[in-house]
């Protein structure tokens, strides 16, 4: 991790984030929000990885709050949650332990490569969790506020 002010990794990963969603083609009104999903998203995680020094912990907690503000900023601004979280957690996607495992095991250094892809499987593992509980939340609240007005 860098010395940079966690501001400043704010800043970054905004910019990041709209360079995804441009990329994804989201629609542009939904560009500055979703450029804030995802600086909030990794401005947690790497304060959570200074302090704690736990990976998956600090992803896991990063994706749930990406989800969060993804699912509350769909319902406001009527666009799907998706928009929003694909953009603001593609930043935490550990590519560089992915390579990493894939190079140690084309070097057949084959003890690096489990300790690296366990690693990274943890952290898919718990940025996946942290998507699906929220949206199965949010899911679950919607059906039962339907039901209701069902009767």
């Amino acid at each position: 991790m860098t010395n940079m002010p966690v501001f400043m990794h704010f800043i970054y990963s905004f910019i990041s984030t709209i360079g995804f969603a441009i990329f994804l083609k989201a629609p542009k009104s939904t560009l500055i929000p979703g450029g804030f999903v995802g600086g909030i998203g990794w401005a947690i995680y790497y304060f959570l990885m200074t302090v704690t020094n736990n990976n998956i912990m600090s992803n896991f907690i990063a994706a749930l709050l990406v989800s969060l503000s993804s699912e509350l900023l769909a319902r406001r601004l009527k666009q799907p949650a998706i928009v929003f979280t694909i953009p603001g957690i593609i930043l935490l996607v550990p590519g560089l332990g992915m390579y990493n495992t894939m190079l140690y095991l084309v070097q057949g250094n084959y003890t690096a490569a489990i300790a690296k892809g366990a690693d990274v499987l943890f952290i898919a593992v718990a940025l996946s969790m942290g998507v699906l509980i929220v949206t199965s939340l949010f899911k679950t609240i919607f059906m039962v506020s339907q039901k209701k007005a069902a009767r």
